[in-house]
């Protein structure tokens, strides 16, 4: 009677545990799943004045996401420029189509703003008017881009 008595615990426990580990694999195999879909990324890029710069900055970032192959779109916002800029930005946005170009005027609230048009899960901004220098560009993105 002992003998049985143990043995129907053991099986009991044995159960359980597989279970157990049934339920942990099963959860997982879901997280992993979840965490190796690709995250839609936004670039808010922040700018006035930068016409000597502005092709390089979205030739750059263009090259980089195609070479990463995620799905990304690029927000520039031309905030307040009394330079070609805006003229360089609507020219890229013909060859690139992930660039959106957005002309804001001085009054505006360029990040508040310019999020709305971002469709990404995950936004990075690079604002280039109140926080960074252009000399900060290369830095920057390869922080954004994840390199």
């Amino acid at each position: 009677m002992l003998y049985n008595y143990g043995s129907s615990i053991i099986m009991v426990f044995l159960a359980l545990y597989g279970v157990w580990a049934l339920c942990k694999d099963v959860w997982h195999g879901y997280l992993i799943a979840r965490c190796q879909s690709p995250v839609r990324r936004s670039m808010l890029v922040i700018l006035r004045n930068v016409e000597q710069q502005v092709e390089y900055m979205v030739r750059y970032l263009a090259r980089q996401m195609e070479e990463e192959n995620y799905w990304c779109d690029l927000v520039m916002v031309d905030y307040g420029s009394d330079d070609i800029t805006s003229l360089v930005l609507d020219r890229l946005s013909v060859e690139f189509p992930i660039l959106k170009v957005v002309h804001m005027e001085m009054e505006a609230r360029p990040v508040i703003e310019g999020l709305s048009f971002c469709q990404g899960e995950v936004i990075h901004i690079l604002d280039f008017v109140n926080r960074l220098s252009v000399e900060d560009f290369d830095g920057a993105a390869q922080l954004c881009i994840g390199k």
